[in-house]
Parts: C-alpha cells; structure tokens; sequence
C-alpha cells in the first residue's frame, strides 16, 4: 500500500508540475494557457484549442447564436461595445463588424498561437472594459512562416439532400508583417416541417394542413487580415471582407377541409455585403498610447416572393412582394490612455458613425386567375442617422485584490427618415437625441480562486430601421406597417456576480444575479384611431367602456405597428458550472452546465395586463460534455439546449409556443498529423416545438376568435462530416 500511495503522489506530483509549466495564474483575475498545454490535443486551428478551455464553448455558442439573430432584449449595443464577454486577438478588437471574430477564429492556425490568456473582470491595459470573461489571444511574434489551412464540408440533411463546402486559408509572417488570406464556399441546406389542425371560432375541427419548408443558401466568403508592426512599437491593422450569396425558397402549403387550399411560396435571395476595418496604435512616450480605428461596410439585399393558388385547376399567381434594401456604416473612433501614476489609467476619445439605410417595399395582388396583379400596399424610406460619442474610461487599481472601472459616455445623435409616397410627397422625420451612458464596474479578488464583480451600466440600444418600413409577415399572413418615429431603447443594468475556480485547472462555478430597468421599450403597440359614435376622437380606454357596436367596430381604424413603451424591467440569475471530471479519473472531459433565469415583463399594449416580453423564455437551460481522449488521438461529445415556452403577442393574435429541444453529438479523430476528420449529427431546435395560434376578428379585447391554428414544427436530423488540415 505505502509503494502505491507513494507511486499515486509521485503522479500526482508529476503532474501538477507540468500543469504548472502549461497553465499559469497571474491573480484571481488572469488563468494563462500556454502553447505546450494543447499539444496533447493536435489541434489543427485556434478554435480546436479553445474548445479546449473548461467555459470557453459556451461563450463561442453564444456568439454564434447572436450572429444568427438568437438574441432577445435590447438590440444591438451601438458602435463597437465594450461590455460582456469579449475576443480580443493582441489586447484589441477585431476592427470590424459583419467581418466577426467568431469567424476568424476557425482560420487562424494552432501553430501561430502563442497562449492564450483568461482575464475575469475589470483589468486595465485591455481595449474594452468587460464585467464578463476577456479571451485575450497572443499571437507568436516574429520569424517567418506560412501555414495553409484547408477544410472540405459536406452537409446532409437525412432524407433531403446533401451540399458541400470548402474552406481555404493561407496565413503567416513576413518579417513585420503578418497576413492572412481566405477563401470559402457556404452551401447551407435548412428545412422545415409543419402539420397544423385548424379550429373555427367554435373550437370544432374544420380541417388540416401540411407545409414544408425548403431553403438552400449559397454564396463565397472572402477574408484578408493584414498587420504591420513599426521599428517604433506602432502597429497597423486592416481587414477585409467581402460576402456575395444567393438563396432559393419554396414553402409548399396544402390545407383540406371547409377552406381547402394549396399554395406554393417562392422566394429568392440576391445578397452582397463588404467590409474594410483597420487600426492603428502607437506610444508616444509621456504622452500616453493613441488609438484609432475605423470600419467602413455596406450591405445589399434584394427580395423576391411569388405567391401561386394551385387549388384551380389552371393555377394562378396571386401576390408578388418586392423589398430592395441597401444600407451602409462609417465609423470612426480615437482615443488616447494615459497612465496617472503607478494605480490609475484614463482613456478618453471619440468615436463617430454614419449610417444609411434605404429599403422599399412593393406588395402586389390579384382577387382571381382572371385578374391582373395589381399594386397595393408600397413603402419607400429612406434613413440617415448620425451619432458622435465622447467618451472617458477611468481605471483605478485600488489594491492588488480591488479593481474599480467608471466611464461616462455622451452620445449624440440626429436621424432624418423620409417616407417617399406614390405621389410624390415626402414625409420627414429629423431628430435628435442626446444621452449620458456611465459606467461602474468592480472587481474584487476574495481569494486567488474567489471573485466577486458588481456592474452598474446604462446602454442605448441601435434602432432596428426594419422596423421603419412596411413588411409582410408571411407566418400570419398580414402586413406590418412601418414607424418612423421609434426612439432608441435605454436600459439600466445592475448585477453582481461572484465566480470560484478550482485548483489544477479543474472548471469553476459561477453565479449572476441582475436587474434590468428599460425606457422606451420597443414593442407592437396600438396605433388604432378610435372614434365614439359621433366620430369624436377618444382613447382606447374610453371606447372599450362604451360599449361599441359592430357598427362602430367597422368604422374604427384598427392598427398596430413597432413603437415604443414607457417601461419594462427584467430581473434574474445566471448560474453556470464547468467541471474536469477527475473524480471519474477522466480528468479530459469536461461537462458545462447552464441556467438562466430571467424574469421580462412588460404591460400588453393591447390587453394592458403584465406579459413577458415577445418571444422571451423565463428559463433555458444547456449541457455540454466533451471528452478528449488523447493516447487514441479521439474527441467526442455532445450538447443539449431548451428553454420554456415563449409566446408572440399581436393586436389580432396570440401566439403561445412550446419549443423543441436542441440535440447534438460529434466525434472526431486525427487521421495523420496535422489533419483531422469529424462527424456531427444535430437535431436543431429552431423553429420546432408545439404552438397554439389563436386569431380574433379586429383587436384580441373583445375576445372574438376568429380561427385556431395547432401547429406542430419539426425539422428532419442533419449530418455534418467534415475533414480538414493545415501544412
């Protein structure tokens, strides 16, 4: 026994030496994970090693999920941001906005990673200030060298059909500079099943349907990221972007029953997006560090949809909707950092942004096969928006364990958003606003492996100007009217969270909890004009205690559209748990559990009861297991993702729903060194589930349904193999 025991601390030893020499901890605040850690691991990109950092997954899911449009709340943070969890490469972001880190992260290769450091909190010297997680990626620095990065995809939906992609990437240095190059061909496959039973009014069975849904998105993506480093410790940075794509669309409707129908929706997408970004740093001595940086981007996309009734034996087409949208950005942003003696750092700057966005939409009908299409309902705005921001960034390190950031934002901006009409009127909207955003972030290191962080931030949301124009929405099938006038979304944000990481890099735990006050909420809100029964203009209030006649329902204007709402408020806690499962002596798998739970509630426009905000989940929940096993040069794991019910909220409708959830497992193996090849097999959760659609006559307070819709969403398993490698 004492020769075992002695043989199990010399292991034991052994490797907490080497785990020394690979992981590094500066503070409570900084974990380092340096190149000989992931050689074990072979991996053959940047985000092979980072799948390999215990929490890391799940913040690159997030942003994935973002990139798509996943995100609820407040849109967009405007300019750049600084707040979350962040990717820097070098201490900086990446100068860009539709060029996205995520994205960049699978092309540069393993071999040109130098370490990789976690920074919790707030800490100076970095190029935003974050209450989350910082990955900082330090890049090895001189020599010359090349690496070509080659991926081959081939994406097969079971039962569909199967498209292939490719990737190809070359990257490395030339004495100061360095470079990288790609190239890639996206062919995404996306189908969508629905069975619906149709209810009338009386809750009896009038009939059924079936829809399926078919999308295939193609297009070529083209990088280039350049970086120049002066004699002088300057550096320059410029990145390139450019993204044409094409998309085909059929949805095949076929409902039987009272109100037998069959139609087929055809659409095509014609889309091109590019992008130019730089920065440039340099130190001038007592002066302090200037930064500048600069994205220049511009997007089009032109939308056709054809609408055919197949239910005549001669068939027709009976609606076509035209959208044409091209918008652009400019932004601009220079700050200077000084150092205030050995404790105290400031930032101050400006940044500026010019936006514009032109979009026009056309809807076209006919009554019957007889009939020609004919125009009738058309928008045409067109948006500047201007926005200046000054800004200072105070950082003071109070004492080795205590970090206190606060900045103090002003931003001021001007939109002027013109409706052109049919006949040749214009329509103006020009105004301006101005807003304080400050900031208080504090860090405190209770242990070297204990942190709490406290957040007090106000943030002004970037306008969807989607919601501007005019839209068809083809899920219940009606129109949306544009607003103008919407005002920017303003929230104030409190949180304090407290993180624990264990020993030998074995995972931490973490927990959140948070408020969130909102003004201006943006929302559908009532815009119908009511009238009493002499045709006097009244409030809602007013005419639902009349009460009204079908008479007078008839004359009212009932409208709804995107507009904004007093006052909102979310409050919730986020818990999180990254675990090494070295009990189990598997101490190279890692399992990630999360939950959140987050209270949105808001009051209905329409019903004026409390609800939670549109599409909003109260809790999610995800998992995440990933095992390396290295002496057989495998990898396999797998994920779970789901949230609870979320709902849709209309003047006309209401439109509970009870999602799916999402599934996947994947495995992969090094095949030959340098190269490795990868199953995934995914059943998503988007757009699946059960969801009950109830529609009423005119406004959802008289409480008059109309038609009940049951519907059940799925989407068929796909199957993602992948091979690829670097030389």
């Amino acid at each position: 026994m004492k020769i075992i025991s002695r043989c199990l601390l010399s292991v034991i030893a052994s490797h907490s030496i080497l785990l020394a020499q690979e992981i590094s901890e500066d503070n409570a605040a900084t974990v380092t994970y340096n190149k000989d850690y992931f050689e074990r691991f072979s991996p053959v990109t940047l985000l092979d090693m980072l799948q390999r950092i215990p929490g890391v997954p799940e913040i690159l899911e997030r942003n994935r999920q973002q990139n798509r449009g996943g995100g609820q709340s407040v849109q967009a943070d405007r300019g750049f941001g600084s707040g979350g969890d962040q990717i820097l490469i070098g201490g900086k972001r990446l100068a860009g906005k539709a060029n996205s880190i995520d994205d960049t992260l699978s092309r540069i290769s393993a071999a040109q990673v130098s370490r990789i450091e976690l920074i919790r909190g707030a800490t100076s010297g970095l190029d935003v200030q974050s209450q989350g997680l910082v990955i900082n990626i330090i890049l090895v620095e001189g020599g010359t060298t090349s690496t070509t990065f080659w991926k081959v995809t081939g994406n097969y939906v079971v039962g569909r059909k199967f498209a292939p992609e490719f990737l190809l990437s070359q990257s490395g240095t030339l004495g100061e500079l360095e470079y990288m190059l790609s190239a890639e061909r996206k062919n995404e496959l996306v189908y969508f099943d629905r069975d619906e039973l149709i209810y009338d009014a009386a809750n009896q069975l009038t009939g059924d349907k079936e829809v399926t849904v078919e999308r295939q998105n193609k297009g070529y993506v083209f990088n280039s990221n350049l970086a120049y480093n002066f004699s002088d410790s300057s550096q320059l940075r410029l990145n390139g972007f450019f993204e044409p794509t094409n998309a085909e669309n059929q949805e095949i409707h076929i409902e039987t029953g009272t109100a037998a129908d069959h139609t087929i929706w055809d659409r095509t997408d014609d889309n091109d997006k590019w992008e130019i970004g730089g920065d440039y740093t340099h130190d001038f001595a007592d002066l302090g560090r200037f930064k500048a940086l600069f994205v220049i981007n511009n997007s089009t996309e032109d939308t056709a949809i054809d609408r055919h009734r197949e239910i005549d034996p001669a068939g027709y087409q009976y609606a076509t909707e035209l959208t044409n949208l091209d918008k652009s950005e400019k932004i601009f942003r220079g700050s200077m950092t000084h150092s205030l003696g050995k404790k105290q750092s400031l930032e101050w700057g400006g940044e500026a942004a010019i936006n514009t966005f032109n979009k026009t939409f056309n809807d076209f009908r006919a009554a019957s096969a007889a009939d020609s299409l004919l125009l009738t309902t058309s928008d045409d705005v067109r948006i500047k928006e201007n926005r200046y921001e000054v800004f200072a960034n105070h950082t003071y390190n109070i004492a080795p364990t205590l970090v206190l950031q606060s900045s103090l934002t002003t931003e001021f901006s001007k939109i002027i958003a013109d409706n052109y009409f049919a006949n040749g009127t214009v329509e103006r909207r020009d105004t301006n606003f101005t807003y304080y955003k400050p900031r208080v972030n504090l860090r405190y290191d209770h242990t070297e492996r204990d942190q709490v962080r406290l957040t007090i931030e106000k943030k002004v949301s970037q306008l969807d100007f989607n919601n501007f124009v005019t839209s068809f929405d083809q899920r219940t099938d009606q129109f949306e009217p544009g607003n103008t006038n919407i005002r920017p979304e303003q929230v104030w944000e409190f949180s304090i969270a407290y993180e624990h990481r264990f020993a030998d890099d074995n995972g931490s735990i973490d927990g959140e909890v948070f408020y969130h006050h909102y003004k201006d909420y943006i929302a559908k809100v009532d815009f119908s004009e009511y009238v009493d029964f002499m045709g006097n203009p009244i409030s809602s209030e007013v005419f639902f205690a009349l009460p009204p006649t079908d008479a007078l329902r008839d004359e009212v204007n009932f409208s709804s559209k995107s507009g904004n709402i007093d006052k909102a408020s979310a409050k919730g806690v986020k818990l999180n748990a990254n675990l090494r499962l070295g009990a189990l002596n598997i101490p190279q798998a890692i399992v990630s559990v999360g939950y959140v739970y987050e209270k949105k509630r808001v009051i209905d426009q329409f019903t004026g009861l409390s609800r939670k905000f549109d599409r909003a989940s109260d809790h999610s929940f995800t998992f995440n297991f990933r095992h390396d096993v290295t002496e057989l040069k495998l990898s396999y794991g797998f994920e779970a993702r789901l949230r609870s019910e979320h709902a849709a909220y209309e003047r006309n409708y209401y439109w509970p729903w009870k999602p799916g959830t999402h599934l996947s497992a994947f495995a992969e193996y090094e095949v030959l060194p340098g190269h490795k090849a990868r199953i995934e097999v995914a059943q998503e959760n988007r757009a699946t589930g059960r969801s009950i659609l109830d529609t009423y006559r005119d406004h959802i307070r008289f409480n008059e349904l109309t038609r009940r819709a049951e519907k059940f969403h799925k989407t068929p398993v796909k199957v993602l193999v992948s091979i690829q490698g670097s030389f």
